[in-house]
């Protein structure tokens, strides 16, 4: 993490990637995004539903207190997430519904800004890391089977 990230400018990293994600899926067929690929690897939906996970999981701490975090009902990605079903729920399975359950939590998130401490820069930080290398495997999987 460089120095000069405060939590300002990796709340609007985080942003970036968040848009450069949702380019990549604008359009997408989703029943090739909830396949899962020959490899039985995560599909694209489980990606993005455990981006969504992740983002409470890195940034529910450091919020603790300020905002609540409560995701809707979607259903767990594996049997990790099962443990998280409480939190979660079982419902939500479209692409959709991800992103605007997503961009709702991601909202809660600006009340960090103003608030630059180290242990919020590092939850953040450590979820744009994230975030990248998920987008980063959902872009393989978009070029390995384009539609």
């Amino acid at each position: 993490m460089a120095d000069d990230e405060d939590v300002a400018t990796l709340l609007a990293r985080i942003r970036e990637e968040q848009q450069r994600l949702r380019a990549l899926l604008a359009g997408k067929d989703e029943a090739f995004l909830a396949q899962r690929p020959p490899t039985g690897k995560w599909s694209v939906l489980e990606n993005v539903r455990h981006l969504l996970f992740a983002e409470h999981a890195h940034l529910g701490r450091v919020t603790s207190g300020r905002v609540r975090f409560d995701t809707p009902n979607l259903p767990p990605q594996d049997v990790k997430e099962v443990r998280r079903q409480r939190m979660v729920g079982t419902e939500t399975t479209r692409l959709g519904e991800l992103l605007a359950a997503w961009a709702s939590l991601h909202e809660r998130t600006n009340v960090l800004d103003g608030t630059d401490t180290d242990e919020a820069r590092r939850a953040l930080f450590r979820n744009l890391r994230h975030l990248r290398a998920h987008v980063g495997v959902i872009e393989r999987l978009l070029r390995a089977h384009p539609r």
